[in-house]
């Protein structure tokens, strides 16, 4: 009886050695007929406007991969691309990560949509030594969430980037570097929020801008009253930050109301999509903001063959005409990069297909991608950023890009306008 129980225990620490060895990244999804990758989306919830367009997206690239097959393991293999809604919410998305790892056993995560969703989703990756191509984050505060990335890369622009790109909104609205203006900062208390205003402190000194910081905000707060008095009674020039939609919404219609005027106000997140703007109304006219992706960028897809121009015809035909958005031009880079590493990796052996991912340099529907810079511990590569401005066109609001220092190529859409909401009478 004891050597048989003996026996018993043997197997079954071999049985969990076994297993432990699946989960370290050296097998992957070898026995399947598909690549699965894993994919948390705020479909739903606050951040939902950056989710827009990623099922369209998804049925796209399984419809081209299931016409050309990859050649992984000894196999032709099509894409599964498992989507789970992380409903705005970051513990929702490290447990959605898990299960894509746990259950239903990736091959490659995304993570997509600000670093809200990008960071919980790629240390879990980190965790558990699963390859993960990351974008549509800010390089900074994702390299700051870590001390060590082995296995995500990153694609998107730096705060330093972000902060050249607003400044051309100030100065085409007469406030150039060294002018003493006064900046209103408005930022959540949050990673990305923390990243940005540090970032802004010292840039705006640096530039010879003058810093008005009431403190960061606890996302989801209600009353900014005290903010809004501080700015009225600092006698603010400028409003600059990035908010999700609800807070920016609260905020600027309680600096409204107190009577605060400013020259230009430039926002991230929450005034970078047709959805989040439409939402505000007469609030977002003349803001101002980044611009990474638009139909009218001179990009053509490596893979697929398709430009700017065309993607974003394909999705207003199933769309009713609405322009393509931004965050859904990512999620095609996301999964362009996918098909390349797979080609490139011909298995679906982690630390290959990891390899493959840090081998990368092509050309995608967002521009070139070659993770060739490192912030930190995090691999990275630089996409294109522009600055633009909501303006009515028709009665209906257009982003348009009003400056294109960073990236010359990309053609300018319209001119500065001197207007905000908080000019209106």
């Amino acid at each position: 009886m004891k050597r048989f129980l003996c026996v018993c225990l043997m197997l079954a620490l071999l049985l969990g050695l076994t297993s432990c060895a699946g989960n370290n990244g050296n097998s992957g999804n070898s026995g399947s007929d598909t690549i699965k990758i894993g994919y948390v989306n705020p479909t739903t919830g606050s951040l939902a406007g950056n989710g827009e367009g990623c099922d369209w997206v998804v049925k796209k690239f399984t419809e081209y991969v299931n016409e050309h097959p990859i050649e992984v393991d000894g196999k032709k293999k099509t894409f599964e691309i498992i989507v789970y809604d992380s409903t705005s919410d970051q513990n929702k998305c490290t447990e959605m990560a898990q299960k894509l790892i746990e259950e239903d056993h990736i091959d490659l995560m995304i993570a997509i949509q600000t670093p809200n969703t990008v960071i919980p989703v790629a240390q879990v990756a980190e965790r558990y030594g699963v390859p993960c191509i990351a974008t549509q984050a800010p390089i900074d505060p994702v390299a700051g969430s870590l001390d060590e990335f082995k296995w995500t890369f990153l694609s998107f622009y730096t705060l330093d980037q972000v902060y050249e790109s607003q400044r051309a909104v100030w100065e085409k609205a007469g406030h150039v570097r060294g002018s003493g203006a006064k900046v209103g900062l408005l930022f959540a208390n949050d990673a990305d929020g923390t990243a940005w205003h540090d970032l802004f402190v010292r840039r705006l000194a640096e530039d010879g801008y003058t810093c008005v910081d009431p403190g960061q905000y606890a996302s989801h707060t209600t009353d900014f009253t005290n903010l809004a008095n501080k700015f009225k009674a600092e006698n603010i020039d400028i409003i600059a930050g990035t908010n999700i939609p609800p807070d920016f919404m609260n905020s600027y219609s309680a600096i409204i109301a107190a009577g605060v005027k400013v020259d230009a106000v430039t926002m991230g997140k929450c005034c970078l999509l047709n959805s989040d703007v439409e939402a505000l109304g007469d609030l977002a006219d003349g803001i101002g903001t980044q611009v990474w992706w638009a139909p009218s960028n001179p990009y053509t897809s490596e893979l697929t063959g398709v430009s700017c121009e065309e993607i974003d015809k394909l999705y207003a035909a199933d769309h009713d005409g609405r322009t393509m958005p931004q965050p859904a031009a990512y999620a095609y880079e996301a999964l362009e990069l996918a098909v390349h590493t797979f080609r490139k990796a011909g298995t679906t052996k982690r630390e290959a297909v990891r390899d493959a991912i840090a081998s990368l340099d092509v050309m995608t529907l967002v521009g070139h991608v070659k993770y060739d810079q490192k912030m930190k511990g995090l691999q990275y590569s630089y996409t294109v950023l522009t600055a633009g401005q909501w303006q009515r066109e028709d009665g209906k609001l257009v982003l348009k890009i009003i400056d294109n220092s960073l990236y010359p190529e990309v053609p300018i859409t319209g001119e500065y306008w001197a207007y905000n909401a908080t000019m209106k009478e």
